[in-house]
């Protein structure tokens, strides 16, 4: 149990740290490009190039991932994120712009569900059969959080430091670019230190031996996400979010920004930024009791928490004062945040060590395929139509996917898990 526990605390940090990095520019990384000249079309243009990245190497570097290692993958990862880091920050056009968000896309690609692999494995070694879905709950109540501290962090660099960014000639928000490039580098000595992996037998010992075994992992794996109903139903469930969610996250900061007028200070849009992955700790916080009281499969929850999810962004989408946007901006995060744990226990339930890996890196292929055709879409009607109409038909997507939640029988789920034990 000392073990689990250790594992446990090495997981979260692992995850908290990584997941604050990012949350350091994701109060300003619309702001960042309006800064620089781009409308709201060029800036779905970028997501969407970066999305695209993503889509073309889920498979091959989740394959990598299964075959050589989780953290020897995911501290390549933390590489290709610093340089990405470093492109934009000195970035000087478009062009250059979009270089640098592919080398994100890359490094996205190369960390998703790695070190999330990593830990269910040796989980499932130390405590087989054991209460996974606590400790995934648990987990997804400490990152939200440590997000919200890096999003609020993030909103107030600019107002505190970025005049000495402007004094170079980079604009006020180099400097979260500037805070995240430091925190890359503590992150890659304390995973390199804390992140211990017994490589499974089924992968190769030689890094050659892993490419040449990357064909016919990647194709198995596509095999299975289409064969498998409930896989299947999950990875559409996957796309629908991603396609919905890359409309809000991209362009809830223009909005905002007209609702408060051009001299609204950027510490409020890293207040709102905190605010939302607070009330998706909140949400991972209360999903076990909910479940209990509930007494429902997850398929019920998820259908029920996805269809609301459509809802709000409808309400959302409605709101023209800030007080109101704000509010119901939380809620809709804290929604998400209660369907979180049950929905990565669905998917893992479904999958074995030796496809795990590829298999997440296949849902979040669908999850950037989502977002890649909802960034191009999304910014075409934002930039001739509004915002608000395209964060409708955002919820529409949503409500309807919330079905695709009822195709996944019981009889298609390996563990039994019907309850969150927080």
């Amino acid at each position: 149990m000392k073990s689990v526990s250790k594992l446990l605390l090495v997981y979260i940090v692992n995850q908290s740290l990584h997941w604050f990095i990012i949350g350091l520019i994701l109060p300003v990384s619309s702001l960042f490009m309006l800064e620089k000249g781009l409308n709201l079309q060029e800036i779905g243009l970028i997501f969407a190039v970066s999305s695209g990245a993503v889509l073309l190497l889920e498979l091959p570097t989740g394959g990598l991932s299964d075959t050589l290692g989780r953290k020897r993958v995911y501290l390549l990862s933390l590489l290709f994120l610093l340089g990405a880091v470093v492109l934009v920050m000195i970035s000087w056009n478009l062009v250059s712009l979009l270089l640098g968000y592919v080398l994100f896309g890359a490094a996205r690609a190369l960390s998703s569900g790695s070190i999330d692999a990593w830990f269910v494995d040796e989980f499932n070694r130390l405590e087989p059969g054991g209460d996974l879905n606590s400790k995934l709950a648990k987990a997804n109540i400490y990152i939200p959080l440590a997000m919200g501290v890096s999003a609020l962090a993030g909103g107030v660099l600019p107002d505190w430091l970025g005049s000495y960014t402007t004094h170079f000639g980079a604009g006020i928000y180099s400097i979260n670019f500037i805070a995240m490039a430091l925190m890359i580098v503590l992150q890659y000595v304390l995973t390199a230190r804390l992140v211990v992996e017994k490589v499974h037998t089924s992968r190769a010992a030689r890094m050659t031996d892993g490419f040449r075994q990357l064909p016919l992992l990647i194709s198995d794996s596509v095999r299975y996400g289409i064969k498998q109903t409930a896989v299947f139903m999950l990875l559409l469930a996957t796309f629908a979010w991603g396609f919905a969610f890359s409309g809000l996250e991209t362009y809830w900061q223009p909005q905002v920004k007209s609702i408060l007028g051009a001299d609204s200070a950027t510490w409020q849009f890293g207040l709102i930024t905190a605010g939302y992955f607070i009330s998706a700790s909140i949400g991972g916080l209360f999903i076990g009791p909910v479940a209990r009281w509930l007494n429902i499969p997850f398929r019920t929850l998820l259908f029920v928490a996805r269809v609301l999810l459509g809802i709000l962004f409808l309400v959302l989408a409605a709101q023209s004062s800030a007080l109101g946007f704000t509010c119901f901006y939380f809620v809709l995060f804290m929604t998400n945040g209660m369907a979180s744990a049950p929905d990565s226990t669905l998917f893992n339930a479904q999958l074995d060590e030796s496809n795990r890996s590829t298999m997440q890196s296949m849902s979040s292929l669908f999850l950037q395929l989502g977002g890649l055709i909802g960034s191009v879409i999304h910014g075409y009607i934002a930039q001739n139509a509004s915002i608000s109409v395209t964060w409708y038909i955002a919820g529409g997507v949503l409500i309807a996917s919330g079905f695709l939640y009822m195709n996944v029988r019981s009889a298609d789920v390996k563990k039994n898990a019907t309850v969150l034990e927080a």
